[in-house]
């Protein structure tokens, strides 16, 4: 047998693949008759070639302007000056802080062992001084 025989003419209410995977729109595209292009009348044809000859104008370009690099120069000096300025205060305030801090609390350590000290030597003296005042009531000198 002959394969040409063996195959079955294309059935037109089967859809393609590409059909299917388009949607229902690409049938309908497919099927409807394409839409006459649009015709260019008289008076579009004199506004395209109004337009060529706009487009086609040699333009004036001014001529180049050196920039002023010294007035460049500067702003970019005071931008940058300012900006750094405001990070060195940010920074001295939190350096300013940490060593008052350290300092304080070293102080404070240093002062709380010299009042330890004072504060033992005038209990030792309350309660000795006391301590021998009721000795001194309990036995009476002879």
């Amino acid at each position: 047998m002959n394969a040409s025989t063996n195959e079955q003419p294309f059935d037109q209410g089967i859809p393609l693949l590409t059909e299917v995977l388009s949607g229902p729109e690409a049938l309908h595209e497919t099927t409807a008759e394409p839409e006459p292009a649009p015709s260019i009348g008289k008076i579009d044809i004199i506004e395209m070639a109004e337009i060529a000859e706009i487009e086609a104008a040699p333009v004036a370009v001014p001529a180049i302007v050196q920039p002023d690099w010294d007035a460049i120069e500067q702003r970019l000096t005071q931008r940058i000056l300012h900006q750094v300025q405001g990070k060195i205060d940010h920074l001295l305030e939190e350096r300013i802080a940490h060593v008052l801090q350290t300092a304080l609390q070293n102080a404070l350590i240093g002062m709380r062992g010299a009042l330890r000290e004072d504060l033992q030597q005038s209990l030792e003296q309350i309660v000795a001084h006391a301590v021998s005042h009721e000795l001194g009531h309990l036995h009476p000198p002879r």
